[in-house]
Protein backbone atom coordinates (compact mmCIF):
# COMPACT_ATOMS: atom_id res chain seq x y z
CA UNK A 1 0.00 0.00 0.00
CA UNK A 2 1.24 3.47 -0.89
CA UNK A 3 -0.01 6.98 -0.30
CA UNK A 4 -1.57 8.46 -3.45
CA UNK A 5 -0.87 11.89 -1.96
CA UNK A 6 2.87 11.51 -2.60
CA UNK A 7 2.35 11.78 -6.36
CA UNK A 8 1.80 15.05 -8.18
CA UNK A 9 0.85 14.38 -11.80
CA UNK A 10 -1.58 11.49 -11.98
CA UNK A 11 -3.16 9.84 -15.01
CA UNK A 12 -6.36 7.93 -14.24
CA UNK A 13 -7.48 5.32 -16.75
CA UNK A 14 -11.10 4.17 -16.55
CA UNK A 15 -12.06 0.96 -18.35
CA UNK A 16 -15.09 0.34 -20.57
CA UNK A 17 -16.65 -2.22 -18.24
CA UNK A 18 -16.69 0.37 -15.44
CA UNK A 19 -18.25 3.09 -17.57
CA UNK A 20 -21.03 1.02 -19.11
CA UNK A 21 -23.03 -2.13 -18.58
CA UNK A 22 -23.26 -4.70 -21.42
CA UNK A 23 -26.55 -3.14 -22.60
CA UNK A 24 -24.91 0.28 -22.94
CA UNK A 25 -26.44 1.75 -19.79
CA UNK A 26 -24.15 4.11 -17.87
CA UNK A 27 -22.79 2.99 -14.49
CA UNK A 28 -23.79 6.19 -12.69
CA UNK A 29 -22.67 5.23 -9.17
CA UNK A 30 -19.21 4.17 -10.29
CA UNK A 31 -18.66 7.30 -12.35
CA UNK A 32 -19.89 9.47 -9.46
CA UNK A 33 -17.43 7.83 -7.03
CA UNK A 34 -14.52 8.34 -9.44
CA UNK A 35 -15.43 12.01 -9.96
CA UNK A 36 -15.65 12.56 -6.22
CA UNK A 37 -12.12 11.20 -5.87
CA UNK A 38 -10.92 13.37 -8.76
CA UNK A 39 -12.33 16.45 -7.01
CA UNK A 40 -10.54 15.36 -3.82
CA UNK A 41 -7.22 15.08 -5.67
CA UNK A 42 -7.64 18.46 -7.36
CA UNK A 43 -8.26 20.08 -3.98
CA UNK A 44 -4.89 18.70 -2.94
CA UNK A 45 -3.33 20.54 -5.90
CA UNK A 46 -2.63 17.39 -7.88
CA UNK A 47 -2.47 17.58 -11.67
CA UNK A 48 -4.97 15.09 -13.05
CA UNK A 49 -5.59 13.64 -16.50
CA UNK A 50 -8.27 11.08 -17.28
CA UNK A 51 -8.02 8.49 -20.03
CA UNK A 52 -11.53 7.17 -20.46
CA UNK A 53 -12.76 4.22 -22.47
CA UNK A 54 -16.46 3.58 -22.95
CA UNK A 55 -17.48 5.29 -26.18
CA UNK A 56 -18.19 2.03 -28.01
CA UNK A 57 -19.90 0.53 -24.96
CA UNK A 58 -22.19 3.54 -24.49
CA UNK A 59 -22.89 3.63 -28.21
CA UNK A 60 -24.80 0.37 -27.82
CA UNK A 61 -27.57 2.02 -25.80
CA UNK A 62 -29.44 3.64 -28.68
CA UNK A 63 -28.02 1.82 -31.68
CA UNK A 64 -28.87 -1.85 -31.99
CA UNK A 65 -26.29 -4.19 -33.52
CA UNK A 66 -25.21 -7.78 -33.12
CA UNK A 67 -23.06 -8.73 -30.15
CA UNK A 68 -20.13 -9.44 -32.47
CA UNK A 69 -19.16 -6.02 -33.80
CA UNK A 70 -17.04 -5.65 -36.90
CA UNK A 71 -14.25 -3.09 -36.84
CA UNK A 72 -16.42 -0.71 -38.88
CA UNK A 73 -19.31 -1.24 -36.43
CA UNK A 74 -17.03 -0.38 -33.52
CA UNK A 75 -15.81 2.79 -35.18
CA UNK A 76 -19.37 3.92 -35.87
CA UNK A 77 -20.37 3.12 -32.29
CA UNK A 78 -17.41 5.13 -31.04
CA UNK A 79 -18.44 8.18 -33.08
CA UNK A 80 -21.92 8.08 -31.51
CA UNK A 81 -20.92 6.94 -28.03
CA UNK A 82 -18.16 9.54 -27.60
CA UNK A 83 -20.84 12.21 -27.26
CA UNK A 84 -22.60 10.18 -24.57
CA UNK A 85 -19.29 9.54 -22.82
CA UNK A 86 -18.32 13.20 -22.55
CA UNK A 87 -21.81 14.20 -21.45
CA UNK A 88 -21.62 11.61 -18.67
CA UNK A 89 -18.29 12.98 -17.41
CA UNK A 90 -19.51 16.57 -17.73
CA UNK A 91 -22.68 15.94 -15.69
CA UNK A 92 -20.79 14.33 -12.83
CA UNK A 93 -17.89 16.81 -12.75
CA UNK A 94 -20.26 19.77 -12.94
CA UNK A 95 -21.30 18.84 -9.40
CA UNK A 96 -17.82 19.91 -8.30
CA UNK A 97 -17.57 22.88 -10.71
CA UNK A 98 -14.78 21.13 -12.64
CA UNK A 99 -14.64 22.12 -16.32
CA UNK A 100 -13.42 19.50 -18.80
CA UNK A 101 -11.64 19.45 -22.13
CA UNK A 102 -11.92 16.59 -24.61
CA UNK A 103 -8.84 15.23 -26.36
CA UNK A 104 -8.95 12.46 -28.96
CA UNK A 105 -5.55 10.88 -29.52
CA UNK A 106 -4.03 7.75 -30.95
CA UNK A 107 -1.04 5.92 -29.46
CA UNK A 108 0.89 7.12 -32.52
CA UNK A 109 0.09 10.74 -31.65
CA UNK A 110 2.16 10.31 -28.50
CA UNK A 111 5.17 9.13 -30.50
CA UNK A 112 5.35 11.39 -33.57
CA UNK A 113 7.37 14.49 -32.65
CA UNK A 114 5.02 17.23 -33.90
CA UNK A 115 1.83 15.49 -32.76
CA UNK A 116 3.24 14.67 -29.34
CA UNK A 117 4.45 18.23 -28.83
CA UNK A 118 1.02 19.58 -29.73
CA UNK A 119 -0.71 17.09 -27.44
CA UNK A 120 1.61 17.89 -24.54
CA UNK A 121 1.15 21.61 -25.09
CA UNK A 122 -2.64 21.24 -25.06
CA UNK A 123 -2.60 19.15 -21.87
CA UNK A 124 -0.32 21.66 -20.17
CA UNK A 125 -2.52 24.58 -21.13
CA UNK A 126 -5.71 22.83 -20.02
CA UNK A 127 -4.20 22.09 -16.62
CA UNK A 128 -2.97 25.67 -16.27
CA UNK A 129 -6.50 26.89 -17.03
CA UNK A 130 -7.97 24.61 -14.39
CA UNK A 131 -9.63 22.43 -17.02
CA UNK A 132 -9.53 18.66 -16.60
CA UNK A 133 -8.28 16.85 -19.75
CA UNK A 134 -10.32 13.77 -20.64
CA UNK A 135 -8.60 11.67 -23.28
CA UNK A 136 -9.89 8.83 -25.42
CA UNK A 137 -8.54 7.16 -28.52
CA UNK A 138 -9.76 8.67 -31.76
CA UNK A 139 -11.57 5.43 -32.60
CA UNK A 140 -13.29 6.79 -35.68
CA UNK A 141 -9.95 7.07 -37.48
CA UNK A 142 -7.62 4.80 -35.49
CA UNK A 143 -8.03 1.18 -34.52
CA UNK A 144 -5.11 0.28 -32.24
CA UNK A 145 -7.01 0.34 -28.96
CA UNK A 146 -10.20 -1.08 -30.48
CA UNK A 147 -8.33 -4.21 -31.52
CA UNK A 148 -6.23 -4.52 -28.38
CA UNK A 149 -5.83 -2.44 -25.26
CA UNK A 150 -9.07 -0.77 -24.15
CA UNK A 151 -6.90 2.37 -23.76
CA UNK A 152 -4.42 0.71 -21.38
CA UNK A 153 -1.53 1.28 -23.76
CA UNK A 154 -2.73 4.77 -24.65
CA UNK A 155 -2.88 5.65 -20.94
CA UNK A 156 0.69 4.46 -20.41
CA UNK A 157 1.91 6.43 -23.41
CA UNK A 158 0.06 9.53 -22.23
CA UNK A 159 1.67 9.10 -18.81
CA UNK A 160 5.06 8.95 -20.52
CA UNK A 161 4.24 11.98 -22.69
CA UNK A 162 3.29 14.24 -19.78
CA UNK A 163 5.93 12.88 -17.38
CA UNK A 164 3.32 11.62 -14.93
CA UNK A 165 4.62 9.97 -11.77
CA UNK A 166 1.55 7.74 -11.28
CA UNK A 167 -0.87 5.90 -13.55
CA UNK A 168 -3.99 4.59 -11.81
CA UNK A 169 -5.72 1.88 -13.84
CA UNK A 170 -9.29 1.41 -12.65
CA UNK A 171 -10.59 -2.01 -13.64
CA UNK A 172 -13.36 -4.42 -12.68
CA UNK A 173 -10.92 -6.60 -10.71
CA UNK A 174 -8.55 -5.81 -7.85
CA UNK A 175 -5.30 -6.34 -9.71
CA UNK A 176 -3.00 -9.02 -11.08
CA UNK A 177 -3.78 -12.54 -9.90
CA UNK A 178 -1.39 -15.47 -10.04
CA UNK A 179 -3.72 -17.11 -12.55
CA UNK A 180 -7.05 -16.42 -14.22
CA UNK A 181 -8.66 -19.19 -12.14
CA UNK A 182 -7.73 -17.34 -8.95
CA UNK A 183 -9.60 -14.13 -9.82
CA UNK A 184 -12.71 -15.24 -7.93
CA UNK A 185 -10.84 -17.17 -5.24
CA UNK A 186 -10.65 -15.95 -1.63
CA UNK A 187 -7.35 -17.69 -0.98
CA UNK A 188 -4.56 -15.55 0.39
CA UNK A 189 -1.56 -14.99 -1.81
CA UNK A 190 -3.36 -15.25 -5.15
CA UNK A 191 -3.35 -11.46 -5.68
CA UNK A 192 0.06 -10.05 -6.53
CA UNK A 193 0.39 -6.83 -4.53
CA UNK A 194 3.69 -5.53 -5.92
CA UNK A 195 5.71 -6.04 -9.09
CA UNK A 196 9.12 -4.49 -9.71
CA UNK A 197 9.93 -6.12 -13.05
CA UNK A 198 7.88 -7.48 -15.93
CA UNK A 199 9.15 -10.93 -16.87
CA UNK A 200 7.78 -14.08 -18.50
CA UNK A 201 6.31 -15.28 -15.21
CA UNK A 202 4.32 -12.07 -14.73
CA UNK A 203 3.06 -12.15 -18.33
CA UNK A 204 1.80 -15.72 -17.89
CA UNK A 205 -0.41 -14.59 -15.01
CA UNK A 206 -2.43 -12.32 -17.29
CA UNK A 207 -5.86 -13.66 -18.21
CA UNK A 208 -8.03 -13.13 -21.26
CA UNK A 209 -9.73 -9.89 -22.24
CA UNK A 210 -13.20 -9.10 -20.92
CA UNK A 211 -16.30 -8.86 -23.10
CA UNK A 212 -16.66 -5.07 -22.90
CA UNK A 213 -12.97 -4.23 -22.75
CA UNK A 214 -10.70 -5.95 -25.23
CA UNK A 215 -7.50 -5.40 -23.30
CA UNK A 216 -7.89 -7.49 -20.17
CA UNK A 217 -4.86 -8.01 -17.95
CA UNK A 218 -2.56 -8.65 -20.91
CA UNK A 219 -2.59 -5.06 -22.10
CA UNK A 220 -2.32 -3.78 -18.52
CA UNK A 221 0.93 -5.68 -18.10
CA UNK A 222 2.24 -4.12 -21.30
CA UNK A 223 1.17 -0.72 -20.01
CA UNK A 224 3.02 -1.39 -16.77
CA UNK A 225 6.12 -2.28 -18.78
CA UNK A 226 5.99 1.14 -20.47
CA UNK A 227 5.55 2.87 -17.11
CA UNK A 228 8.40 1.04 -15.41
CA UNK A 229 10.75 1.95 -18.26
CA UNK A 230 9.86 5.60 -17.77
CA UNK A 231 10.03 5.77 -13.97
CA UNK A 232 6.28 6.08 -13.60
CA UNK A 233 4.55 4.07 -10.89
CA UNK A 234 1.41 2.21 -11.96
CA UNK A 235 -1.34 0.65 -9.88
CA UNK A 236 -4.25 -1.57 -10.89
CA UNK A 237 -7.26 -1.48 -8.60
CA UNK A 238 -11.00 -2.04 -8.76
CA UNK A 239 -13.14 0.91 -9.75
CA UNK A 240 -16.07 -0.76 -8.01
CA UNK A 241 -14.81 0.37 -4.61
CA UNK A 242 -16.63 3.23 -2.87
CA UNK A 243 -13.46 5.31 -2.83
CA UNK A 244 -11.53 3.80 -5.73
CA UNK A 245 -8.62 6.25 -5.61
CA UNK A 246 -8.73 7.80 -2.14
CA UNK A 247 -8.94 4.33 -0.62
CA UNK A 248 -5.75 3.11 -2.26
CA UNK A 249 -3.65 4.17 0.72
CA UNK A 250 -5.55 1.79 3.00
CA UNK A 251 -6.61 -0.89 0.55
CA UNK A 252 -4.67 -4.12 0.47
CA UNK A 253 -6.34 -5.33 -2.71
CA UNK A 254 -4.43 -3.73 -5.56
CA UNK A 255 -1.30 -4.36 -7.60
CA UNK A 256 1.47 -1.76 -7.60
CA UNK A 257 4.14 -1.72 -10.31
CA UNK A 258 7.16 0.02 -8.80
CA UNK A 259 10.68 0.01 -10.19
CA UNK A 260 13.34 -0.71 -7.58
Amino acid sequence: MRDVGQYNRIVIKVGSALIAQPNGKLNQEILAAICEDVAWLLKKDKEILIVSSGAIALGRKKIKTSSNLTLADSQAMAAHGQIELMLAWKRQLNKFSIPIGQMLLTPRDTEIKISSQNAKQTVTKLIQMGCLPIINENDSTATDEIKFGDNDLLAAKVAKLVNADLLVVLSTIDGLYTSQENIFSKKSGVLVTEVSKINAKIKKMAGEASYMGKGGMISKIEAAEICLKNNCVMVITSGNNKKPIRGLSKRKKSTWFIKK
